[in-house]
């Protein structure tokens, strides 16, 4: 099932979530965080131990990887295929692009100096040695223009400030004609990162920056935030009615007592929220 640029509509995650494609990451994540269990007990006292059933990541990682094998495979070459993991979090994931691409060499990439011992620890259980964590910032990324064939940022531009520079960056490291795969949260209630204005001038900047595929019109697809009912598309106030359990606020009191202290109102701790995600290629 091929999944589509944009915002992901409730039709599409169901067949998505019975198809073969979706069981195979079930099953290596499984198997990955059974094997890396005390790495993961240590990343979750962080974020999420268990990220792939965070509400978005369903749709994100399989579409990240979607996107990653199929330009892997069109390069038609023996030579190394060059990954950057951008604001990497520790997962399963560099590791199944390792499986399904065993030319592939992955640089984890993130700000958190914590996560050293942590891939030292899933590397040495996963006998690993082409997945590698390098520490640094977004918006100065340690690395030679033209580095890496691929980069993928997954659900990170909504925590980072100054999302033009970071963009810069991964257009100076990738290679010309080099992919670069994005998913980023969406404010649908307008009163955190990335409401739709915001998100607007991201996606100009990336049309400006980046080739996009002819046949994808980024900016009509972000109007199905519009939809007054957002009855089709996923959101976290569908999953809140459905599957609570895969929201990632652990603490939704303290997070409205936060949220009223700085202006936002009474929150609950809820975040009413989309994803959006898209590939586009270096000029």
């Amino acid at each position: 099932m091929h999944l589509r640029t944009g915002i992901p509509l409730l039709s599409e995650l169901e067949a998505h979530l019975k198809s073969e494609e979706y069981n195979r990451h079930v099953e290596f994540n499984r198997a990955f965080l059974e094997r890396n269990d005390l790495a993961m007990n240590q990343y979750g006292k962080l974020w999420a131990k268990d990220t792939f059933r965070l509400w978005s990541r369903r749709w994100e990682y399989p579409f990240v990887t979607q996107r990653v094998i199929q330009f892997a495979q069109q390069q038609n070459s023996d030579a190394p295929f060059r990954v950057l993991d951008a604001g990497s979090g520790v997962t399963f994931f560099p590791y199944y692009i390792r499986k399904e691409v065993p030319r592939s060499e992955i640089t984890c990439f993130d700000s958190n100096t914590s996560y050293h011992p942590m891939f030292a620890a899933v590397n040495k259980g996963m006998d690993e040695s082409k997945v590698k964590f390098v520490e640094g910032l977004l918006q100065k990324i340690p690395f030679e223009n033209d580095t890496f064939d691929a980069v993928c940022c997954i659900s990170v531009l909504e925590h980072t400030s100054n999302y033009g520079e970071i963009l810069d960056e991964f257009a100076r490291v990738l290679r010309p004609g080099g992919l670069l795969v994005l998913t980023f949260d969406l404010s649908l209630d307008g009163k955190f990162e990335l409401p739709k204005n915001v998100a607007a001038e991201l996606l100009a900047a990336l049309s400006k920056k980046f080739n996009v595929p002819r046949d994808v019109d980024l900016h009509k697809e972000l109007n199905r935030m519009d939809d007054p009912a957002r009855e089709r598309i996923l959101t976290t106030d569908y999953i809140r009615d459905t599957q609570p359990d895969l929201l990632p606020w652990k603490h939704p009191t303290l997070k409205a007592v936060h949220d009223l202290v700085k202006g936002h109102g009474w929150t609950g701790g809820f975040r009413s929220k989309s994803v959006y995600c898209l590939d586009v290629t270096a000029k």
